[in-house]
């Protein structure tokens, strides 16, 4: 989601490797649209390329500020500073990721490669288990998602009383409870398709640079 075109072009600039340009037009949107913490945080990534550690950090911080319960916001400071070698503040950042979004499977997954390095096997092997758990979880909610874009019906098994009679009307309601129930299952996790991309993305890309 950009706020702004001048957002959008900045992002294509970081895209094509033309750090500075990006930069510039990251600073530009946020004149556009003051606090917007999505364009913070790309300016942030860029100056991660830049190897301007200060700016890169202030940036995430100041996200931060402005979203402080954003599991996602900490994620990023913590990837940042990972990029520039502080690894256990990283591991912190990362922790309190999880705890403010516990189904986060990229953030269990990034800590344990952390907890991993310095030592804390046992420790990084639970972050692991706990990311292998989330992503079939979230498999299976893709593949939720997909029959629904589609238009089919997810095959739902639902516990039926034999000695009932299957009436035509029985059919119905049942189809009805189905498509009821999985749409608003859908509803309870992600409240907006806005909200379903970022997650997605984030999970996709592992949280890397663009």
């Amino acid at each position: 989601m950009f706020a702004n075109n001048t957002h959008k072009l900045a992002d294509e600039a970081l895209k094509n490797g033309e750090v500075e340009k990006a930069i510039l037009l990251y600073t530009k949107a946020l004149k556009e649209s003051p606090n917007d913490c999505n364009i913070i945080s790309d300016r942030g990534v860029a100056y991660i390329h830049a190897k301007n550690k200060s700016k890169s950090l202030a940036d995430f911080d100041r996200a931060i500020e402005l979203q402080p319960d954003y599991g996602y916001r900490y994620a990023a400071r913590a990837f940042a500073k990972n990029s520039f070698g502080d690894i256990d503040g990283a591991i912190l950042d990362y922790e309190k990721a999880v705890e403010l979004d516990p189904d986060d499977a990229v953030g269990h997954n990034n800590l344990g490669l952390l907890l991993e390095q310095k030592g804390y096997q046992k420790e990084a092997d639970d972050r692991f288990k706990r990311a292998d758990k989330l992503s079939e979880m979230e498999d299976g909610l893709l593949d939720v998602i997909d029959n629904l874009e589609e238009g089919a019906t997810p095959h739902i098994e639902f516990e039926k009383n034999k000695s009932e009679a299957n009436t035509v009307e029985d059919k119905k309601d049942e189809e009805v409870e189905e498509k009821r129930t999985t749409k608003s299952e859908f509803k309870k996790v992600f409240t907006s398709k806005a909200q379903f991309d970022e997650f997605m993305a984030f999970l996709k890309n592992g949280f890397r640079i663009k």
